[in-house]
């Protein structure tokens, strides 16, 4: 074991605290990970998830930064065996390759557009982080430190989010009780389990006081309780994976004391007896912990009525296993070796995603990872990050079960930090594989990771190297010139990722001000967003604004007309050019073909030259970059009805039904065209197809109506109108046909009744109908033979 001074953070010669650099980066570390953790500010204009994204990158460069220049002053570099340091950096690179030759732009590879986990920028964060972790942290000191400011900032944690829930209950318009500190209820689900098992390790590994001990069980029930809330299957599991690991662990520790009766008169055979301390190798904690994960993955209803009662549930939603693979084989078809390039899976999920899922009720999203942040990362990097993951496990999972079995430090403080990063690191990572943790909780992977690493310098057979560069003039040269390059480019990275950071926050203001009608404020913060960083989602939100604006000025009756024809052409070609850009900034994404193809749609029912031919280019790209999506055929047949042609408008319908056969909307649409084109008895069938899916859709139900009683079915006519009138007793024009059934079928009592409700509705509707109202009175039929030819009433629905 490595020689190390208990004084380490103090000046012996002087009697005083080192602030040194080292020391200064080390808090940069911790102050990363606790204000990542923390931050929320309640802003529409701040992004939640991107600003904890920004801090731990912000974070990572300035602690970087601070470790260079700590080495620079001291002259030297001191390395822990470097096998598993090395591993950390097997994805980043796998990544760097990825971006480098999958073809994909590199901007985007880099940061994405919200500083995204599965981008190349992030995973250099994480790893950075995680190699400070372990060149940094070098002495026990520090590793208590960083421990026991981690205890405090989870204690913190579990006591905020017990409050959250429990205030939430009582006054859920102060704060929701499924409202999470750390990101989502899954998120806070993946650190309360791993908080649980730091827990148990340290209660059994440590020496601590009886307040810090108690303190610590007192935290770990709460975190089991807010467990039992949030009830994450995949926590649970791994949770009783640990503590069943413990239990046996702690049975086999346990010595047989030589006053048991049992044995008087047996011969023993046993291995060299453990001296372990009955108190710190209690069976209990974690007997309890494994009962408690064994009842609530048994009675996994029990959990989720408990979070549904308190109002703590969540809807998390993800491609399947069958999904994720099919999406990777296809990828690994057309680009096996690097993939599809980093923060792409969305793009091939599109491209490749089943039809059947236009069946379900997520058939209109857009996922932009698979069923886990792992399997995502695969996809996106091909073979490299195949073999960069697996080899990662392997060298991490074989040296750390050497380095905890074979060579475990002697020191029982060391050996608990080695077991708890160890099995921290794996559990975070364990979660990253079956699911999409945020980036807190990948980075915290990372830096167990790190740490783990860090203390395979105190294992048996370990030892830590150092280089003394300042001795040595050529070899001095090469690492202060590499370390200076290196701290340049943090500062070049800092500059970027600020002004990333900025045009995302404005954009994140520019979507709030666009959903809430502020057009103006929208285009400023699109603006200012551009001006930072430009970006395809920010011109898309810019074509958005224009194909509003090109509504109101259509929409509008006070403009003169060549104010109007003017303003028209004016938002018409800005549009065009924020549209045309996001397809040039991202032309694999379908959503920015969209966009363009909406703004030449808006000119296509005024007859302007090559609008239809350019719409219908748009949506077609758009088309063939989602194929299986049934919106984009609907799309298509709205552009042809505005280019008057219904055939086409008709064989793009059905083929948007064919890719979901409840697609109501295009169904109804669907019948609406065969009644144009007089072809009731098709329509029929149209309508009674979307009827079945919502029956209870009194737009459907109205159209059934009219249309059996063009076939002169008075009776299902009446069913289906009276029906529409049930589902909206305010739908007048349900209740002017139903009146007109009733006549026809000569019931003058029930037709005044529906006619006089309808006048009673407004004074507006009472004018509309008074003829009829007089007509019905004297027993008259007031309505033509063809109810086909019926006008509509005056008045909506």
């Amino acid at each position: 074991m490595p020689p190390y001074q208990s004084a380490a953070p103090f000046d012996v010669t002087r009697g005083r605290p080192r602030h040194s650099l080292e020391t200064m980066s080390t808090w940069a570390l911790f102050v990363t990970l606790v204000a990542a953790l923390f931050i929320f500010i309640p802003s529409a204009s701040v992004p939640f998830t991107t600003t904890k994204t920004f801090l731990l990158a912000a974070g990572a460069l300035v602690t970087l930064a601070l470790y260079i220049l700590a080495r620079l002053s001291r002259g030297n570099v001191i390395l822990p065996p470097l096998t598993l340091v090395g591993a950390l950096w097997l994805p980043a690179i796998a990544y760097v390759l990825s971006a480098t030759f999958s073809g994909v732009s590199f901007t985007n590879a880099f940061w994405g557009t919200r500083l995204e986990s599965d981008t190349l920028g992030f995973i250099l964060v994480a790893t950075v982080l995680g190699t400070i972790a372990a060149l940094a942290l070098r002495r026990p000191e520090q590793y208590r430190s960083f421990l026991r400011a981690s205890a405090y900032a989870f204690g913190v944690l579990v006591v905020l989010q017990a409050l959250v829930v429990i205030v939430g209950q009582f006054s859920p318009t102060t704060i929701s009780p499924a409202f999470s500190i750390v990101g989502s209820i899954s998120d806070l689900s993946f650190l309360l389990g791993l908080g649980v098992v730091g827990i148990l390790i340290a209660l059994r590994e440590v020496e601590l006081g009886a307040r810090d001990a108690r303190a610590l069980r007192i935290i770990g029930i709460v975190a089991v309780v807010l467990l039992a809330v949030t009830n994450s299957f995949l926590v649970w599991v791994l949770l009783a994976l640990v503590s069943l690991g413990l239990f046996v662990e702690s049975i086999m520790q346990r010595r047989a004391g030589g006053g048991d009766s049992d044995l008087a008169d047996v011969a023993v055979v046993d291995e060299e007896p453990f001296a372990a301390d009955e108190g710190r190798r209690s069976l209990v904690l974690p007997l309890v912990v494994l009962a408690v994960s064994l009842f609530f993955l048994i009675g996994g209803t029990l959990g989720n009525a408990l979070a549904s009662t308190l109002q703590v549930s969540e809807i998390n939603v993800r491609p399947s296993w069958q999904s994720t693979f099919s999406v990777g084989s296809k990828v690994f078809s057309s680009a096996p070796v690097f993939g599809s390039g980093p923060n792409t899976f969305g793009v091939e999920w599109l491209k490749h995603r089943d039809a059947s899922l236009n069946s379900t009720v997520f058939w209109n999203i857009d996922f932009a990872s698979g069923i886990g942040f792992i399997p995502t990362s695969v996809v996106t990097t091909g073979i490299v990050g195949v073999l960069a993951w697996v080899g990662f496990f392997a060298l991490f999972i074989l040296f750390g079960l050497r380095a905890l079995i074979l060579r475990a430090p002697q020191e029982a403080f060391i050996r608990y930090v080695a077991m708890f990063s160890f099995l921290a690191s794996l559990y975070l990572f364990t979660l990253a594989l079956f699911d999409l943790p945020s980036a807190i909780v990948l980075v915290l992977a990372f830096v167990f990771a790190g740490l783990f690493a860090s203390t395979t310098r105190f294992s048996a057979r370990g030892g830590q190297w150092g280089v003394v560069f300042s001795r040595s003039p050529r070899l001095g040269f090469v690492i202060v010139f590499s370390l200076t390059i290196l701290l340049l480019s943090s500062v070049v990275a800092a500059y970027t990722l600020v002004g990333r950071y900025i045009a995302a926050a404005q954009l994140t203001t520019a979507q709030a001000a666009f959903s809430s009608g502020d057009l103006d404020g929208a285009s400023r913060a699109v603006q200012n967003s551009i001006s930072f960083s430009p970006s395809a989602a920010a011109y898309q939100i810019e074509s958005g604004i224009a194909a509003t604006r090109l509504n109101q000025i259509i929409a509008s009756s006070t403009m003169p007309r060549a104010a109007a024809q003017q303003a028209f052409q004016t938002s018409l070609s800005a549009g065009i050019n924020a549209a045309l850009t996001a397809t040039n900034l991202a032309p694999s994404d379908y959503q920015n073909w969209l966009a363009l193809g909406n703004l030449y749609a808006q000119a296509v029912p005024l007859g302007v030259t090559g609008a239809y031919d350019s719409a219908k280019t748009a949506y077609d790209k758009a088309k063939a970059l989602s194929p299986t999506n049934a919106q984009i055929p609907y799309i298509l047949a709205q552009l042809d009805i505005a280019n008057k042609n219904n055939k086409a408008a008709q064989e793009n319908l059905k083929a948007a039904i064919a890719l979901k056969q409840d697609y109501t909307a295009a169904i109804f649409l669907l019948s609406q065209l065969q009644v144009q084109d007089g072809n009731v008895k098709d329509a029929l069938a149209s309508a009674l197809a979307a009827a079945y899916f919502t029956p209870n859709d009194p737009n459907i139900l109205f159209q059934i109506g009219i249309l059996y009683a063009a076939q002169n079915d008075l009776a299902n006519a009446a069913t289906a109108l009276g029906a529409a009138v049930t589902a909206n007793p305010q739908f007048a024009n349900a209740r002017y046909f139903l009146s007109a059934v009733y006549a026809k079928r000569g019931d003058m009592t029930n037709a005044l009744l529906e006619m006089q409700a309808i006048a009673d509705m407004s004074s507006d509707n009472a004018a509309a109908v008074t003829t009829q109202l007089a007509a019905l009175a004297t027993g008259k039929n007031p309505f033509p033979a063809n109810l086909l030819s019926l006008p509509s009433t005056p008045v909506g629905q």
